[in-house]
């Protein structure tokens, strides 16, 4: 016999026996292992280095060295082998064998493939490599084994010649090997040959009748390798994107998820396409392997039983792991026989048994998809009709039961697809609270199988419907109101109130997007024709009732309870969106009403309906909040808050959090209502509600001016011109909003006339008559401080006054504080410091009673100040130490700055906090650099500070600081 040796270096054919170079003929095998033969080879360093390493020790030690290949189908078991043994220096000679499922019947087959043998030969002794012929024919057991013990022996010593100068022998795809050849590989296991022979055994572990049938690794001479065992797994994402470089990262990356990271696999997956054929499929539609990826998959089933096939094709109908009653219902088979035949498909890894349940599953998800696809169609269809009448009466998880709808939609059939549609609509409504996205691409799914001529009216109107509310709640309002735009004018008025519901939702989702009059003209068009009071009429009233607050233009407030009979949630949403608009327009008294008619009602409701209505608790502690109940304000907004974030509804989460960010203001947590603030601003973003994002800068610019750090001026400053730009309408209560929020950054920024101009622009006139009622005390109050800093002393006094004014109107303790805050403050810029005193403390006495902690602080500075100028030190020592813990708590640095202001105000009030701390630094000759090093802001800012430091003192220098400085304090002592 003729043993050949590689391409390289070819030499003619020579017999065994002559001591040259062996050239040996390399077969692969067809199929998935060699799916990558076109492509780079990529990765494995560590496995490609640990063959090369066992070459080496196997030349080195002129020894036999075994490595074991092992992973599963696909995973490049073959390319590893062949890309490792290329760069092995020197190139080994090697001899590559192939089992072939068909041929495990032959003896040594293996053997003869990878030495070129054509067909066994007589035991003759001129071919010492022959198989004698009766080695494998019936004979008594001892004889048998003593002649295939030699025959293993001959074996060895002929690989011994072979491998005198070197031989890398590869046997691929073991696990189909016949006894025999599996027999001599255990013998040359346990009886190494002695020359540098490189055995590599290339095998799926899962297709053998044990993981390991040839023993666990051993180790062999010390120092050297005798065995090696590698197992592969999956590649990596970056090693996908090197094998396909020039692909879209993105669509790679899909495609390397489908393939689990198995490189045949991800071959399979090239150019699929969507199994329907048409070019904007449904999301969940299982898209469509090549044909020739099908054709290459096919091997590993084309050899089953005709029980085996229907069985494979039934899992692959069955999807998920099955167990084997729903086995044997899909293919029509006895249970027994079906578990028969899936232990069979285990052995041959088409099957794998799912850990610790007696479920079966496919081996890889791709595998499944050919399988499915090599079905015909017709009969798929009524296996996944069978399929889907067993999970709906086991009552099934949704997404089991949705992917048999799916499969029924997508395939030809003479039944109706509304039953199918339904699956689809009533797991979305099962899972819309846990998992809203999948819900919408069923829901998506569903629209697609009903477009016409597919399904009826109703059934298509009612899938548009839910799928705008879960669109809605979801956070995408465009996409919502496209839908309701679309069905609401086909939905006819019917007395269950379908339609009204329909276009509640339908206004809801205007009055997000900021479309206030759109969505008031809509609710009365609706209200005109729904005379009946309905659910719906409700919702609509409520929505009305919210719109008006929102807009500017709010309706008048009944008292008392909704009339006509509701359900709870219905009735409570209206009582809530009532006492908040009496609540905003300072009708306290009304609002007290409403709020103990409807607050009960909302505690007594379940998570559920308020899950569903989440405005309800955003209404009842905005109303609880301008009443000055910021305890119980908290505790309906955080209830909510808790709901709309486990059912995931950014539509309700946004809103509730800027509610909750406006308690946390009232309470001087500057921290947490910068982060609220950033939170609901994201959202905002998301859904593309300019209005919600206008609230959400404004106040993170209120709650970053009042923290008062280097940077913060400019900073709020900035998001406060922010929101009023995306506030187009200055009437509306986001208009207002961010107007006052740029007041008051403004006004702490040193700009005293940009504060006066936004307050009365948005308050329509002097008397601030179209802001929030329930805060006008607020605002004259912030009108007064400008005044003071513009140096206008009876302007300040008139602010004053129509802030004690306004406060006695409403008799809220907190507005009463500001009033008085204000006056104090007026009387201590005249000079009138015990008068101020009395003032001053009642206003604080007042904050710490509203839970208003950084005003308390504020006002319990004006007293330390105050008390020192008299020199009543003690009461000065107390205020400054409760005014500084205030401050820490609350993480604002104006507390401090303050402190350290003089008492005079008038003459000084022009610079800003920030501006008189860098003005008393530089008076102390510390130059811009440490200056700025102290205040974590550049040099450059520095010097921009000191520039309007020096206009506003009216000084040309630094020299010129120091002196006007000083006048203040020898004058404060």
């Amino acid at each position: 016999m003729f043993l050949v040796f590689p391409a390289t270096g070819i030499v003619p054919a020579i017999p065994i026996g002559v001591s040259q170079g062996i050239h040996v003929i390399c077969v692969t095998a067809a199929g998935l292992e060699d799916a990558l033969s076109g492509s780079p080879f990529v990765g494995r360093r560590p496995e490609v280095a640990r063959i090369r390493a066992a070459h080496a020790d196997s030349v080195r030690t002129g020894t036999q060295v075994v490595c074991e290949v092992v992973g599963d189908p696909g995973i490049g078991k073959t390319r590893l082998v062949h890309a490792a043994l290329d760069g092995c220096v020197p190139a080994p000679p090697r001899a590559v064998g192939t089992c072939v499922e068909a041929e495990r019947d032959i003896p040594f087959h293996v053997f003869r493939h990878a030495f070129g043998a054509p067909h066994p030969v007589s035991a003759d002794p001129q071919h010492p490599t022959a198989v004698p012929d009766g080695l494998l024919t019936p004979g008594t057991a001892a004889a048998l084994d003593v002649r295939q013990f030699r025959t293993y022996q001959l074996a060895r010593r002929l690989l011994t010649l072979a491998a005198r100068d070197g031989l890398a022998l590869v046997l691929d795809d073991l696990h189909w090997a016949d006894t025999s050849s599996t027999g001599l590989v255990a013998h040359l296991l346990r009886y190494p040959v002695p020359a540098p022979l490189l055995l590599i055994l290339v095998y799926r572990p899962r297709q053998l009748d044990t993981a390991m049938p040839f023993g666990p690794p051993e180790a062999g001479v010390p120092g050297v390798r005798g065995r090696e065992r590698i197992e592969l797994g999956p590649l990596s994402l970056a090693e996908t994107v090197a094998l396909y470089p020039h692909e879209d990262p993105a669509e790679l990356g899909r495609r390397h998820d489908r393939a689990a990271g198995n490189p045949g696999y991800l071959v399979a997956l090239d150019g699929l396409g969507p199994a329907d054929g048409d070019r904007d499929p449904p999301s969940t539609t299982e898209p469509r392997l090549t044909d020739r990826a099908v054709a290459t998959l096919r091997a590993e089933w084309a050899g089953l039983s005709p029980v085996d096939a229907t069985c494979l094709r039934a899992a692959a109908v069955c999807g998920t792991p099955s167990a084997v009653d729903l086995l044997a219902e899909v293919a029509r088979l006895p249970a027994r026989q079906v578990t028969e035949s899936a232990w069979r498909l285990v052995r041959r890894d088409l099957l794998r048994v799912v850990p610790t349940t007696a479920r079966f599953t496919f081996r890889h998800p791709v595998l499944r998809a050919a399988v499915a696809q090599d079905t015909d169609p017709a009969w798929r269809a009524e296996a996944h009709h069978r399929a889907l009448t067993v999970l709906l009466a086991r009552q099934a998880p949704p997404a089991e039961r949705v992917a048999q709808a799916v499969h029924l939609l997508g395939l030809p059939h003479g039944r109706p697809v509304e039953p199918y549609v339904d699956v689809l609509c009533r797991a979305a409504e099962e899972i819309r609270g846990d998992a809203p996205d999948l819900a919408v691409r069923w829901l998506r799914t569903a629209l697609h199988a009903v477009r016409p001529p597919a399904g009826s009216p109703d059934t298509r109107h009612d899938v548009t419907l839910l799928l705008a509310r879960i669109t809605g709640e979801m956070g995408n309002l465009a996409e919502s109101r496209t839908l309701l735009r679309e069905v609401v004018p086909e939905l006819p008025v019917d007395p269950p109130g379908r339609r009204t519901a329909a276009v509640a939702q339908w206004v809801r989702v205007e009055r997000l997007l900021g479309n206030y009059a759109e969505a008031a003209a809509i609710s009365r068009r609706e209200l005109v024709g729904t005379p009946t009071p309905t659910a719906g009429a409700y919702q609509l009233a409520t929505e009305l009732g919210a719109i008006g607050i929102l807009s500017g233009h709010p309706s008048p407030v009944p008292g008392g309870a909704p009339d006509g009979e509701a359900s709870g949630i219905d009735r409570a949403g209206l009582l809530a969106v009532r006492g908040l608009a009496a609540a905003h327009d300072g009708e306290v008294r009304i609002a007290r009403e409403l709020l103990a008619a409807g607050a009960p009602i909302v505690d007594a409701l379940p998570d559920r309906d308020l899950r569903e209505r989440p405005d309800c608790l955003l209404a009842v502690g905005l109303a609880e909040l301008f009443l000055e109940r910021p305890a119980d304000a908290t505790r309906h907004l955080d209830r909510g808050i808790t709901l709309v974030r486990d059912a995931h509804r950014d539509d309700g989460l946004c809103q509730l959090l800027l509610g909750r960010s406006q308690v946390a203001y009232h309470r001087g947590q500057l921290g947490t209502v910068i982060g609220l603030t950033t939170e609901a601003g994201g959202i905002a973003r998301r859904i593309g509600s300019r209005s919600l994002l206008s609230f959400a800068l404004a106040f993170e610019a209120q709650a970053t001016a009042w923290r008062g750090g280097p940077r913060d001026d400019d900073r709020a400053v900035a998001l406060a011109r922010t929101a009023v730009e995306l506030a187009n309408d200055l009437d509306s209560w986001s208009g207002r909003t961010a107007a006052t929020a740029l007041a008051t950054a403004t006004l702490l920024a040193g700009d005293p006339d940009t504060c006066v101009e936004m307050l009365t622009d948005a308050g329509g006139d002097s008397r601030l008559t179209r802001l929030q009622a329930s805060l006008r005390p607020m605002w004259h109050e912030l009108l007064c401080a400008a005044a003071l800093a513009a140096g206008d002393l009876p302007e300040a006094y008139r602010r004053a006054r129509a802030a004690l004014a306004d406060a006695d109107l409403l008799g809220l303790p907190g507005q009463h504080a500001f009033a008085e805050s204000a006056y104090g403050e007026v009387l201590l810029a005249r000079g009138e410091v015990l008068t101020a005193l009395p003032y001053l403390r009642t206003a604080a006495d007042r904050f710490r009673a509203a839970g208003m902690t950084l005003r308390h602080s504020l006002a319990l500075v004006a007293i330390a100040r105050a008390s020192e100028a008299v020199d009543q030190h003690g009461p000065a020592g107390r205020a400054r130490r409760r005014a500084q813990e205030l401050a820490a708590r609350c993480g604002t640095e104006r507390v401090g700055l303050r402190l350290a202001r003089p008492v005079r105000a008038l003459a000084e009030t022009a610079l800003t906090d920030r501006e008189w701390h860098i003005a008393r630094l530089a008076s102390t000759g510390v130059t811009n650099r440490l200056i700025g090093r102290q205040l974590h802001i550049s040099p450059r800012t520095v010097e921009a500070h000191l520039t309007r430091i020096y206009r506003k003192a009216g000084v040309e220098s630094r020299s010129g600081l120091v002196a006007w400085v000083s006048r203040f304090d020898d004058t404060d002592r």
